[in-house]
């Protein structure tokens, strides 16, 4: 059997493709390597889901910490209204490199009146890609709007 290199790097990409671990908060994968040494280990993501009903039309700023024992390459929110059917992306900032606090907006814009759903996703420097909550993005955190009080 004959393997290219793009092919081989392909079959390693969708083998080290998991999620974290659940609604919990703590998307603390298995830590795996392979006998030649090489990182296998999925990002660590810690994330408090919204709680309660928040504001149709108003910026909604999640926050996230993410680490990885070889570094994280991005982390990504991604996000759709209750009766979409695509997830749209927004990168999320390191704001606090000693904690790996990761921060991302969902814009007021895509607040309409359905409910909204997200999930997190990261990927470290190795290609390793974890998401939270596990089995995303079948899987997903959710949440109701309401409109402002007048």
């Amino acid at each position: 059997m004959r393997f290219t290199f793009a092919s081989l790097s392909l079959a390693l990409l969708i083998g080290c493709t998991a999620s974290g671990d659940g609604p919990a908060a703590d998307a603390s994968n298995t830590d795996d390597e392979d006998t030649a040494g090489e990182d296998l280990d999925f990002p660590d993501i810690e994330h408090s889901p919204i709680d309660g009903v928040q504001v149709i039309g108003q910026d909604l700023t999640l926050s996230a910490r993410v680490n990885d024992q070889t570094g994280v390459l991005l982390v990504k929110l991604y996000f759709r209204r209750q009766t979409a059917q695509n997830f749209s992306a927004q990168g999320m900032i390191l704001a606090d490199p000693e904690t790996g606090l990761y921060q991302g907006t969902i814009p007021g814009d895509e607040m309409g009146s359905a409910g909204m759903h997200y999930y997190l996703e990261a990927v470290d420097t190795q290609g390793n890609v974890g998401t939270l909550p596990e089995g995303a993005p079948a899987d997903y955190y959710k949440f109701d709007l309401v409109e402002a009080d007048q």
